[in-house]
């Protein structure tokens, strides 16, 4: 009898002490009201955190039935009245703020009786079991560190932690990945113990070796807090840095270009290169060019190899003059480096970013255009001359016209001297000649020399256009000079002439002719031999 009453009394006291255990959890977590309020009719439902919550019934004594589902799954049903709550497996909970059968009685003959207008609803709170989580900031003073640097040998790295959660973290541990860097100050792993809702740690700090890769290398520094709630259910949150670190070879190559050049002076280019980086360069081959538009003032060897001790520096290792053909904005090209690193890697570099350099100047062309090609001895002839400055600063203009002993002046002006504005200004004479004598007549070139206020200057001639007086228009004529327009591009003009010289002995109709008067005397020897 007394060991069942022992027996009993055991029982007894493990079931309070575990009813204890579990009150006193429920009491420890820390809810999170989702809803306030919320109004649910016969049959309704509301969703929280993937949690269904549904009325399932009333009755007329105030009260309803609740369930709680997810996925699916119908977890719990349970009666609820005003002011009383339902709690799943700690995770969720519903309180009734009120339930109301919400119908209409009538009394008749002493007796009370409900209406069929029957809409019963309830006002609920539902709240869910709130849960640590931390932000995690990792800083350094930089975000590239240069192996090659005496500064950057050492990382400060700083973890700023905070539990911006809804529930305290318990058993909190801060482990810390370096990426593979050595730890110099500090170590890798911290035991935080509780942290509460809201809470901010003092920041964690430790110092890791930079590493001297080869190559740039980015490494990523993460921090993980592993933690427990209340239940004892566990938690992870990561927090990262990235950060650059920078090769230890460099070779640095700067190529040195003068600036606000002017047409009709050189330009000076000097290149030096420096060996920053920690290891020895040998049989460096460097190689440059020069820009469009220039051309060397005089010889210059443009590829040369080289070997370059750790922070040994080469001067002048290419220096050299170019004379600007036209004016304009040209792009200078990078001079390069090709060797092989001492891990037997292949290493190129190339000096600071392409520059734009712009020369200054006018690039004036002539034009000489004629009204018409084919006329008649004493037609008159109109001349017209243009003079054009396409480049970047004004310039005076001196412009020359001959007329030829073929014909006469009959009024207008051959030359004129004028200011042409820079960026495609033009200038237009135009003169009248009276053509006195047949032929196929070659206009003489047009003359046009400049000077602009830096002293700058040039000559620039004009095409010769053909007229044919009193005599047909050969085809060549017809069809390079058909409109009597001219410029200055010599190479156009040579390319013509050379056309016109091929085609000159080969004057229409002549050529059948001729042919018909050869077969003529090759029949008549042919008749004498017989004879």
């Amino acid at each position: 009898m007394d060991k069942k009453l022992a027996l009993i009394a055991l029982l007894a006291f493990f079931f309070v002490s575990a009813f204890s255990i579990t009150s006193l959890a429920e009491e420890d977590i820390e809810w999170v009201e989702k809803q306030d309020g919320t109004t649910l009719y016969w049959g309704d439902t509301v969703t929280v955190n993937d949690y269904v919550i549904k009325a399932e019934d009333f009755n007329d004594e105030g009260q309803m039935f609740i369930s709680i589902s997810k996925d699916g799954e119908k977890l719990k049903t349970s009666p609820l009245s005003a002011g009383l709550e339902v709690v799943y497996d700690d995770r969720i909970k519903v309180y009734a703020q009120e339930v109301d059968p919400n119908y209409e009685t009538i009394e008749r003959d002493g007796k009370k009786f409900k209406t069929g207008n029957w809409n019963p609803y309830a006002k609920l709170d539902i709240l869910i079991k709130g849960e640590p989580e931390f932000d995690i900031d990792i800083e350094t003073k930089k975000d590239t560190y240069d192996s090659k640097s005496t500064g950057d040998n050492a990382i400060d790295v700083s973890i700023k932690i905070k539990n911006d959660g809804d529930a305290k973290a318990e058993k909190a541990v801060l482990t810390i990945d370096t990426a593979g860097m050595e730890v110099l100050k500090g170590k890798t792993k911290y035991t935080l113990g509780e942290v509460l809702k809201d809470e901010t740690l003092e920041p964690v700090n430790i110092t890791v070796k930079a590493p001297k890769p080869w190559e740039d290398t980015d490494l990523n520094i993460t921090a993980k807090i592993t933690c427990v709630d209340v239940r004892d259910e566990k938690y992870e949150d990561v927090g990262f840095k990235v950060i650059k670190i920078e090769k230890k070879w460099g070779l640095v190559i700067s190529k040195l270009i003068t600036k606000n050049n002017h047409m009709g002076k050189p330009i000076h280019v000097l290149v030096n290169v420096r060996n920053e980086g920690l290891c020895d360069l040998d049989d460096i081959e460097f190689k440059d060019s020069i820009a469009p538009e220039t051309h060397l003032q005089k010889d210059a060897v443009l590829e040369k190899t080289l070997s370059l001790k750790s922070g040994e520096l080469a001067e002048r290792v290419f220096e050299y003059n170019l004379i600007p053909e036209k004016p304009g904005e040209f792009t200078f090209p990078k001079a390069t480096a090709t060797f092989i690193l001492p891990n037997g890697q292949d290493g190129e570099a190339g000096s600071n970013n392409s520059e734009k350099v712009k020369i200054y100047g006018p690039e004036i062309s002539v034009t000489k255009t004629i009204n018409k090609q084919q006329l008649n001895s004493g037609d008159e002839l109109t001349v017209t001359i243009t003079v054009k400055n396409t480049g970047n600063v004004d310039s005076s203009v001196t412009v020359t016209d001959t007329v030829p002993p073929e014909a006469k002046l009959i009024s207008g002006e051959t030359s004129f001297k004028q200011i042409v504005g820079k960026n495609s200004d033009s200038k237009t004479v135009t003169y009248i000649l009276q053509m006195h004598k047949e032929g196929e007549i070659q206009l003489p070139a047009c003359k046009a020399s400049f000077l602009d206020l830096d002293e700058y200057s040039g000559e620039v001639i004009s095409d010769t256009p053909v007229v044919y007086v009193g005599v047909p228009i050969s085809l060549e004529g017809r069809s390079e000079q058909s409109e009597g327009k001219t410029d200055s591009n010599q190479e156009k003009n040579e390319s013509s002439v050379q056309v016109q010289d091929e085609n000159s002995e080969d004057t229409p109709g002549f050529g059948p002719a001729l042919a018909i008067a050869g077969l003529l005397a090759v029949t008549c020897l042919l008749r004498s031999k017989k004879t």
